[in-house]
């Protein structure tokens, strides 16, 4: 039996062993000094600012009407939203076009000055302001909601202090006090939930997971345990390898999809507006992109958990800045870059379009054609990459 000093001197000889392959191992080193850097300079930019919801987002408005109070509240919410970086207010002619520019991000939401607006007031009832929010991203649209609520209660003071000023007889006192009121509305009934606005991250998140690690992984696990080199001395070309394990990987990841989207309908009662078969395409591109990155991440790997290592840092920056939990239009600007060479920012851009807009395939070209262009150059890559590695 060996004694306690033998068996403290063995383990520090084993650690000493394993540190020095992992110092050799330049990929597995490197890449596990950029992962605490990244994931803490990640969360710090995310959250160092989190009393700041909104940062420039894109607002449309439209005065419709053309009297001397709808021009005269225009001009106070023009100036108003100027001195602030909160919104950026960008002129939009009629409510279809503003919902085409909902539809397709342009802007998060629309002011819309009624063409009634002036007759309410000289009419001595109260005037309404409608605000047509985005239900696909409901933290925005709730502070979208509450800062033009603000905006709104400070012109409603004034404008009551102004037509006190003028010495007219008031026969609605209700009407002196709070002149003006805000009408919030969206651009699909029912409005949606705060979970309708996660589901489609989930399910993207969970595609992007699946797709990364399943094939990736696979390939890196029978690499080591020997089991790939008896398929590779079959008549089988890589080619046919690595489209064969896309292949079933994307029916596992179809079913997985499949079972996430019943239970977030049956159970916690989202609602699907867009075009089902839509929704599968977008899984499907999406499934095939992640699985060519995950490829080409494995394929530079010498081992496993190399791959893994290499995995993991392409997984976590896409899943807290890829808009799946926080609203991309809350980060710093810095991280708002960021996101835009994410592809998981555009599988879940083009879920959220379709799921809970109801959106067609005209408002996601964008997103679904950087997922596919995303899922040919991977492919292309993760094939000679592959046939490269298995060689050494």
């Amino acid at each position: 039996m060996k004694s306690p000093l033998q068996i403290i001197r063995h383990s520090l000889v084993i650690a000493w062993k394993d540190l020095t392959e992992f110092r050799r191992n330049r990929i597995t080193l490197i890449f596990s000094l950029i992962m605490p850097i990244l994931m803490m300079g990640m969360f710090g930019y995310i959250f160092q600012d989190s009393a700041s919801a909104l940062n420039n987002v894109p607002v449309g408005m439209i005065v419709d009407d053309l009297g001397m109070y709808g021009k005269q509240i225009a001009t106070m919410i023009s100036d108003i939203s100027s001195n602030s970086d909160s919104i950026q207010l960008i002129e939009v002619s009629t409510r279809t076009q503003a919902e085409e520019k909902i539809f397709s991000a342009e802007i998060k939401a629309v002011v819309i000055i009624p063409d009634n607006f002036s007759s309410s007031i000289q009419g001595q009832t109260q005037a309404k302001i409608i605000i047509v929010n985005d239900p696909s991203n409901p933290t925005i649209a709730q502070a979208l909601t509450q800062f033009f609520n603000g905006i709104i209660n400070v012109l409603s003071d004034q404008f009551s202090q102004e037509l006190i000023e003028t010495g007219m007889p008031y026969l609605n006192s209700e009407f002196v006090v709070n002149p003006i009121s805000i009408n919030v509305e969206s651009i699909v009934s029912g409005g949606g939930s705060s979970f309708d606005f996660v589901a489609p991250g989930i399910i993207a998140m969970n595609v992007m997971m699946s797709g990364l690690t399943a094939l990736g992984a696979a390939l890196a696990r029978e690499r080591e345990s020997g089991t790939l080199e008896g398929i590779l001395m079959s008549p089988i070309s890589r080619t046919s390898i690595i489209l064969g394990k896309t292949v079933s990987h994307t029916i596992r990841n179809l079913f997985q999809g499949g079972i996430t989207i019943t239970i977030a309908v049956v159970i916690f009662g989202v609602t699907i507006r867009g075009n089902p078969l839509l929704i599968v395409s977008i899984l499907v591109l999406g499934t095939i992109s992640f699985l060519g990155l995950g490829i080409v991440a494995t394929a530079i790997a010498k081992e496993q958990e190399s791959a893994q290592l290499i995995l993991g840092l392409l997984q976590f920056p896409m899943m807290f800045l890829s808009g799946v939990l926080f609203p991309i239009e809350q980060m710093p600007p810095i991280l708002q870059t960021v996101s835009k060479v994410l592809p998981l920012t555009y599988a879940v851009e083009a879920l959220r379009k379709v799921m809970i807009l109801g959106a067609g395939i005209e408002a996601v070209i964008l997103p679904i054609s950087i997922l596919v262009i995303l899922g040919v150059v991977t492919m292309t890559l993760g094939v000679p990459l592959f046939e490269r590695a298995v060689k050494k």
